[in-house]
């Protein structure tokens, strides 16, 4: 017969391993939480420094608007490509983020994206842009398809030509910059009343060469110029230049 002391022990043994192992299939799905947790923590973490930061010129929901459009396809299926950037897009944003990016890099844009991190004078901790880059990275996953330099045209719904003007007017970020009826930005004219005031030609102008003619007064003070992106013309087919211009027909009554 076995010693009753080593059956204890062979009982006690094997209690333990089944611990073990009950604590190594739970251990999975308690590192996955913890994960997702982290995750979220970093994406609401991120949201609060990106709308104190880059909302000014990448907009509210990465629509665009004196910077690029973070949140599209473009971005961030070929945006990599057409920089000749070999990395990863976290990669890309992170050391965008940190070090800045002078004007000349991407003469689109007439504001230099100045260095954000503390290892070159910014004001932000890395983790802190860390956060900020998971916050951006976010928007992939859905983010729609607005065209882009090496892309087709926008395509955006709508049933009429006003319609489908007005939501590419959100789309395109021209609401980042620019008022109709007190909704919108503050950098550049309201456009209220453009059409009536200016008629088509020049609305037709200002949106393909836009430093062609510089507006003397906007709400945030004297309108400058280099300021509104400069490749509409790459991004807007003849059917979507109709539709805004539809839209800005008719938001001042015409």
């Amino acid at each position: 017969m076995i010693d009753s002391r080593i059956l204890v022990g062979l009982l006690a043994i094997l209690i333990s391993i089944s611990g073990m192992v009950y604590i190594g299939i739970g251990e999975a799905d308690r590192q996955a939480e913890f994960t997702r947790a982290f995750h979220g923590r970093s994406v609401e973490a991120g949201a609060a420094l990106y709308t104190q930061y880059c909302v000014e010129c990448h907009g509210l929901k990465g629509e665009g608007g004196i910077g690029p459009t973070l949140n599209s396809k473009y971005f961030f299926e070929q945006r990599l490509a057409d920089v000749g950037y070999q990395g990863s897009m976290k990669s890309f944003l992170t050391l965008t983020i940190r070090g800045g990016r002078p004007v000349k890099s991407d003469p689109t844009y007439g504001r230099t994206m100045p260095t954000w991190s503390i290892d070159y004078g910014g004001p932000l901790r890395n983790d802190q842009i860390d956060n900020i880059v998971t916050y951006v990275m976010n928007w992939q996953e859905a983010a729609p398809d607005l065209g882009g330099p090496s892309g087709e045209p926008a395509s955006v719904s709508g049933d009429t030509p006003e319609e489908r003007g007005k939501n590419l007017f959100t789309a395109m970020a021209c609401v980042g910059c620019h008022a109709i009826n007190g909704q919108g930005g503050v950098v550049g004219p309201d456009l209220t009343n453009v059409y009536t005031e200016k008629g088509e030609e020049y609305v037709h102008e200002s949106i393909l060469a836009p430093d062609a003619v510089i507006a003397e007064n906007c709400p945030s003070g004297p309108c400058l110029p280099g300021l509104m992106p400069k490749n509409f013309g790459d991004r807007l087919s003849d059917e979507n230049l109709n539709d805004l211009i539809a839209y800005l027909k008719s938001a001042s009554g015409s």
